[in-house]
């Protein structure tokens, strides 16, 4: 009986898979319960950045109730927290209140050439000398917390900082109120550098394995409400790719008028009578003098000419750079 060529392989190839058949028995013995898949890493090179409420309902929000907002202020719009450094910020975190859980922060640059790089601090402001490290050991950590028992991690191989808090629910409450404060200025050179940055909260059990996740944009600035005021009025301008830019209308170009000024005199006065005149610029100065030395040369002539007794014809006007000097006005 002749063999006949199987339609999915040819011989050599039945060849190789018979031959293989000896590994088959191998899988039935594994016992694949126990085989775990490894899960991403939340501090690694690329942490995840979707946002994930998980089995545990978990939520990550800035305490807004009752507080006075001159330190900070959230963009609704932006879903960014604008901040001033080194103040507290409260964050309420929700889970369904499952007991030994944590919640890790960590600070992420944004932009997709700056992701790779851990966020740490400046060189000015991570200084043992400079005051606000008097009572802050982690001096790298630009995020820290006031719990007592907070966890400050670097992973060895992606260098990130992280701070790690665990949770308990207070009895009548159904979140866990956890204090950051933000420890250097996004326009630090040397740390932040200006780039934006999130913080990503995630929620974790003792061995790191994350049930949930939240993001946040944030921005450390000297003046929270106007950086965010700026940014919503940048947002909502009509995006063609470039920004509008304001062009002044052109003024009408007016003739330069000489200041009009009110000279009273005192008619029991017999002396010279000194005022100033306020000219626009250069060019009218010299022009009002022109015209009171015409008018002196006029009016020297006229009253000195014959037919008009008792008047001598000396100059009427003194004129300096600055002042003219006029005797009493005729009649």
């Amino acid at each position: 009986m002749e063999s006949q060529e199987s339609d999915i392989c040819n011989a050599e190839e039945m060849d190789m898979l018979l031959s293989k058949l000896w590994l088959f028995p191998l899988f039935k013995t594994v016992d694949w319960s126990s085989v775990s898949v490894p899960l991403m890493n939340p501090t690694g090179e690329l942490p995840a950045r979707n946002e994930w409420q998980g089995e545990y309902f978990f939520d990550a929000k800035v305490d807004l109730t009752g507080v006075h907002k001159k330190h900070y202020v959230v963009s609704s719009k932006l879903n960014k927290l604008y901040v001033d450094m080194d103040k507290v910020v409260p964050f309420q975190i929700h889970w369904d209140g499952t007991p030994g859980l944590y919640v890790r922060a960590l600070m992420m640059f944004t932009l997709a050439d700056h992701m790779k790089n851990p966020v740490k601090r400046c060189i000015t402001h991570k200084d043992k000398d400079n005051p606000m490290n008097t009572h802050y050991e982690h001096s790298e950590h630009v995020l820290a917390t006031g719990n007592d028992n907070a966890e400050y991690n670097m992973d060895q191989q992606s260098k990130r900082y992280s701070v790690k808090v665990p949770l308990h629910l207070q009895q009548g409450c159904n979140y866990a109120l956890v204090n950051y404060k933000f420890m250097c200025k996004t326009s630090c050179t040397g740390g932040l550098n200006r780039s934006p940055t999130d913080v990503i909260f995630t929620l974790e059990d003792a061995g790191g394995t994350v049930y949930g996740r939240q993001i946040i944009a944030v921005k450390i600035c000297s003046c929270p409400k106007r950086d965010k005021e700026k940014d919503e009025a940048n947002m909502a301008e009509p995006s063609g790719g470039k920004r509008k830019m304001k062009v002044k209308k052109e003024e009408k170009k007016l003739e330069p008028a000489m200041k009009k000024i009110k000279q009273e005199f005192n008619p029991n006065e017999n002396g010279p009578v000194t005022f100033m005149v306020t000219c626009t610029n250069h060019e009218i100065a010299e022009m009002a003098k022109n015209h009171l030395r015409r008018w002196d040369e006029i009016k020297s002539v006229e009253w000195g000419a014959p037919g008009v007794p008792g008047v001598p014809a000396p100059p009427l006007l003194h004129i300096t750079d600055d002042v003219a000097v006029l005797p009493q006005p005729y009649l």
